[in-house]
């Protein structure tokens, strides 16, 4: 039986494998499919798709765009996006030099804490892409805080002093920049998301799927998640949200029946979306073949339910 994980971070953001160390330890994992997900970042897929071919992993292109719902974040995945589209990189660029932005205001709150660090820092142990990760690692190592999530929880989360809001982006211009380049879009971990209240409206807006499992989900609200999902016809997608920390590559995976009903769905929408057309991805039909590996690491793999629970943090 073949499985994926579709929610992988890289050093294109705020990960800490280089693409090509993503994917080898996908084959390591035993994992047949892995999604590049980045945030708010594309650059990490071209060496992704390539290393996927030297290691027999299949790749799916993808992204995962941060948004803003009545004072809440919002991430909404992106799977088989055509990422060589010149609107949507130039429109990431213009993200990511806000996130350069905030990562230095972030470090302005923390010296009104008494706590000084470069910027510098941050650039040369994050590869040149900063992100929150980065930081809290920085706290860490320096004695701040005695693990990256209570980073989050002391200084770097919402409401907490350090943090900086991020670019405003609604989840309705989210799901449309994806469906413009022929992608399906996915609500990111939802157990963060008030998903409840705020599904319907997503649905309305183009949704088409949602993280049902994920690092930080247990069994009950894997179940309640899968329930929505058949409530509002949405498919179900899922992955370790892994950033080469706290969560490996593989840690939560999904068997591929899930990534096939991905594809139908990208090739032929149930549902009319915003900007619908084909994905020249596909079209072009230059899909990596995947492969089965045995499996390698311990991971909890859901459609049983079984394994263990990955502590982890939202970026």
């Amino acid at each position: 039986m073949k499985f994926a994980d579709l929610h992988i971070h890289t050093q294109a953001s705020d990960g800490w494998l280089t693409p090509e160390m993503a994917v080898e330890e996908a084959n390591r994992a035993g994992l047949a499919t892995i999604s590049i997900a980045d945030h708010d970042s594309v650059n990490g897929i071209e060496v992704a798709i390539w290393a996927g071919k030297k290691y027999g992993v299949e790749v799916i292109p993808g992204v995962e765009l941060s948004s803003e719902f009545e004072g809440r974040e919002l991430h909404i995945l992106g799977y088989f996006i055509d990422w060589h589209d010149k609107q949507l990189q130039d429109k990431l660029f213009t993200i990511q030099e806000a996130r350069i932005d905030r990562a230095k205001r972030i470090l302005e709150k923390l010296r009104g804490l008494n706590i000084n660090i470069s910027y510098n820092v941050i650039i040369v142990i994050s590869g040149g892409t900063v992100g929150r990760p980065h930081i809290a690692q920085v706290l860490l190592d320096r004695g701040y805080v005695r693990t990256v999530q209570e980073a989050f929880e002391k200084y770097l989360g919402i409401d907490r002093p350090a943090y900086v809001e991020k670019y405003p982006l609604s989840p309705a211009e989210a799901i449309r920049m994806i469906q413009r380049v022929g992608g399906i879009s996915a609500l990111a971990h939802p157990v963060f998301a008030r998903t409840d209240e705020v599904l319907p409206e997503l649905v309305d807006q183009g949704l088409q799927a949602i993280e049902a499992y994920h690092s930080r989900h247990d069994a009950a609200a894997t179940r309640h998640f899968e329930e929505l999902a058949k409530k509002y016809d949405l498919l179900i997608v899922g992955g370790s949200d892994a950033h080469g920390m706290e969560v490996p590559v593989g840690a939560v995976r999904i068997p591929y029946e899930f990534v096939e009903k991905l594809k139908e769905e990208q090739a032929t929408p149930r549902r009319k979306l915003n900007n619908p057309h084909l994905n020249p991805w596909v079209r072009r039909g230059r899909m990596i073949v995947s492969q089965d590996f045995n499996n390698r690491l311990p991971a909890r793999t859901f459609g049983s339910l079984e394994g263990r629970y990955d502590n982890h943090r939202i970026v």
